[in-house]
């Protein structure tokens, strides 16, 4: 989100958390300012910030936690008071979080989980099909409509006279692929075809023909040809030998040969998989890879093709090897590496969740909810204002161009819901926003589809704006995260920013408290380190000397040679460094120590400096931290002087449970 989304989390999850049962005690427990705090507030957020059975209403419990929330509720008054919430990127933030949030209340849930246990327990199986189709486009006029419906019922009239079923289909569907494959769509489960197919399919019985089906490509007879249990996913490598897209019986042979001496190498223990793969496959892409494939199953984003399929699911164990095995590509050997069966709903669950709300099958709790929304509050629609209205659109409507002001709407009565009117211009100015060019509908046909959208989006619109009144819940996130993001601003004002800028009051902070900022003994030391023996002798005599770092470096660094030395001094504790204390602190220079073949090193003790302060840079991290919490703490008393609380002792008392 914004940049105050990490933080704002951490706010409000150190005070809140989600779903708890919230209390209906309406007793003040205390008063900030005036305001009242009440139990069922304090209660609250008192469970969600206790999880785990910390929430044992103890008195010690309960009076730190009183005293926590005591301060977050001094901190939101004073945010408040400054009037945070009327900063323009707080109000866009909040009604970010508020569009997020309202989404997932704007579904009929109930339904909802249903579609996601249905999708569950379809998932568990994997089903055969074939279908008859006669095309109807989703918007087609009744005439057409009625059209393609006799049709399909001729057809089904056919087939319940005793014609085969794949015969009508390779002679009559209109999917061109029933022509090759007589209807039969190959095995898919959950997901694999759209909502409507899908649940017509499931319905059936083995060898039951089902239908008409209706659906956005048109009228569908349907036949299921047999089910399984689900095979879950599979994880192989292959090594292929490749031959010709239109390949000869001869090469095809050939290709054969080959795989069966390589099949032979395998199994008599002449050559590994591995091995075979990488010299001898001709699939490329996974030839580095020892053959890996991804992971596939029926259903799966990521399928195979049958043959493939089937043998890969044969193989019984991880490792196994399957036989020679071909497809249109040429001649497999497949290893199983891993299979996994179905998961449990639990571990399945949020996934399949993720799917059905991408899915078309999603708009039926939509759906649902839209005509709660216009049973609850008095829906009603004049027709004879939605037959003018489309009376008065050209066909600019069909190239995305029309214009609201093309026509002089006056304010007639589309529809009315929740007591508020809905007119000709409110709908003229969302067709205006909304158009496309659109060349698979008639006109009307476009106005419908979206008067449709019009009505729904209005029915949504008025659901989301009533949620802070008529569900708990969302009104209490809304609250805390009102809060949080107010807290966040006024922290950043007051305490975190306001510490790290002032440097007069961190010097000030730090000259009070010299004696928590303090360097214990030190030893101020100079490490050498030498490219070379040679070089490094030089450096110590040097050194010996007192000739300093610079003159050293000056002297044995020349230009365009390799030898070279680098000096590092500094103050360190002991435990910093380790080249430093196995000096064990003794005063002057240590003996040359050879580091490696080409490295040398030595170390000189200047002295062992005693206890002093630290300076603002030297721990300046510490400091800011401990001046932001003075801060803070001295804030929070003025905060309480501004605004004094009030705590009712025996309403708290009330609270304590042991």
């Amino acid at each position: 989100m914004s940049k105050y989304f990490k933080l704002v989390v951490f706010l409000v999850a150190a005070v809140f958390a989600f779903a708890f049962t919230q209390s209906t005690d309406e007793r003040t427990l205390f008063t900030v300012g005036g305001e009242k705090v009440t139990v069922s507030e304090f209660e609250y957020v008192y469970n969600k910030n206790n999880v785990n059975n910390k929430a044992d209403y103890s008195d010690s419990s309960l009076h730190d936690y009183l005293n926590l929330y005591e301060n977050f509720r001094l901190k939101v008054k004073e945010a408040e008071a400054m009037h945070l919430d009327t900063i323009a990127s707080l109000k866009s933030e909040l009604e970010g979080y508020r569009k997020q949030l309202a989404k997932s209340y704007l579904t009929d849930r109930e339904i909802s989980d249903k579609l996601v246990s249905e999708a569950y327990e379809r998932s568990k199986k994997e089903i055969n099909a074939s279908h008859i189709l006669v095309r109807c486009d989703e918007n087609a006029n009744p005439a057409d409509t009625l059209t393609a419906f006799k049709k399909i019922m001729a057809l089904k009239k056919r087939v319940e006279k005793g014609e085969a079923f794949e015969k009508v289909a390779k002679e009559s569907s209109e999917d061109p692929s029933a022509k090759t494959n007589e209807g039969n769509i190959g095995w898919f489960t959950v997901f694999g075809t759209i909502y409507p197919f899908e649940s017509a399919a499931y319905s059936l019985k083995a060898g039951e023909v089902g239908g008409p089906v209706r659906t956005e490509f048109g009228y569908h007879l349907i036949k299921l040809n047999e089910s399984r249990t689900a095979r879950g996913q599979m994880h192989v490598a292959h090594l292929l030998v490749r031959f010709p897209e239109k390949a000869t019986p001869e090469q095809q042979a050939a290709a054969k040969k080959t795989v069966d001496s390589i099949y032979a190498l395998l199994t008599s223990g002449k050559n590994t998989f591995d091995d075979a793969v990488k010299t001898l496959s001709d699939d490329k892409a996974t030839r580095s890879k020892g053959g890996e494939l991804q992971w596939f199953g029926t259903g799966t984003q990521t399928r195979m093709i049958p043959q493939f399929e089937d043998a890969s699911f044969a193989l019984k164990n991880d490792g196994d090897i399957s036989k020679p095995v071909m497809t249109q590509y040429g001649w497999h050997i497949i290893k199983r590496l891993e299979r996994k069966d179905v998961p449990s709903f639990d571990a399945a669950k949020q996934d399949i969740k993720k799917k059905v709300e991408r899915d078309s099958r999603s708009e039926e709790a939509k759906n649902v909810l839209i005509e709660r929304i216009k049973k609850e509050n008095s829906f009603t629609e004049t027709p004879e204002a939605k037959n003018t209205f489309k009376s008065k659109i050209d066909s600019n409507i069909l190239k995305g161009s029309w214009k609201a002001d093309s026509v002089a709407f006056g304010h007639k009565t589309l529809f009315k819901l929740a007591g508020k009117n809905y007119t000709e211009a409110d709908f003229a100015q969302y067709i205006e926003k909304n158009a496309k060019r659109r060349g698979d509908k008639t006109k009307d046909a476009l106005v419908n589809e979206y008067y449709d959208g019009f009505v729904n989006a209005k029915c949504l619109e008025y659901e989301e704006s009533m949620l802070e009144t008529k569900k708990p819940e969302f009104k209490n996130l809304m609250k805390e995260y009102k809060d949080g993001i107010l807290l966040f601003e006024l922290m950043d004002r007051m305490v975190w920013t306001k510490a790290v800028k002032d440097s007069t009051g961190l010097e000030a902070y730090r000259e009070k408290n010299a004696n928590k900022y303090m360097w214990s003994n030190r030893a101020d030391a100079q490490i050498f380190n030498c490219s070379d023996k040679k070089i490094c002798e030089e450096a110590r005599k040097m050194a010996e000397k007192k000739e300093s770092p610079d003159k050293i470096k000056e002297k044995l660094n020349k230009e365009g040679s390799k030898s070279r030395v680098s000096i590092i001094e500094g103050k360190y504790e002991k435990g910093v460094y380790d080249v430093v204390d196995n000096t064990g602190w003794k005063i002057g220079l240590t003996e040359i120590k050879a580091i490696n073949d080409s490295s040398y090193q030595f170390v000189l003790i200047k002295q062992v400096v005693g206890p002093e302060p630290k300076s603002l840079k030297e721990a300046k991290g510490y400091i800011v931290s401990d001046y932001q919490e003075y801060l803070e703490k001295t804030w929070l008393q003025e905060l309480r002087n501004k605004y004094p609380i009030k705590v009712e002792d025996a309403v708290f008392k009330s609270l304590v449970k042991k």
